[in-house]
């Protein structure tokens, strides 16, 4: 059991340093990046504006909080799993 507690808690801290590391990359980078992509359009609207910036940083980051839920759901199923096996042994 302590194997498997182990292993679980490893890979929650991998998993969520990985979605922080993410989530302040796309926070700090993209706003500061701005300036530099000024000209580029998306959906004919001026993508590199203050408030587009800000908007595209909050879509991501609610993507980034369905995607980190799902494979922590994931993460959970095996654990799961995993136990009812050493049980079973």
């Amino acid at each position: 059991m302590l194997y498997v507690k182990a292993y679980y808690w490893r890979r929650v801290k991998v998993l969520t340093l990985i979605f922080l590391i993410a989530w302040i990359t796309i926070a700090v980078v993209l706003p500061v990046t701005a300036p530099l992509l000024k000209g580029l359009r998306i959906f004919g609207l001026p993508s590199m504006h203050w408030y587009m910036n800000a908007f595209i940083v909050i879509v991501i980051g609610v993507i980034l909080i369905f995607l980190y839920a799902a494979l922590m759901n994931k993460l959970d199923r095996n654990l799961k799993k995993k136990v009812s096996e050493e049980e079973l042994l």
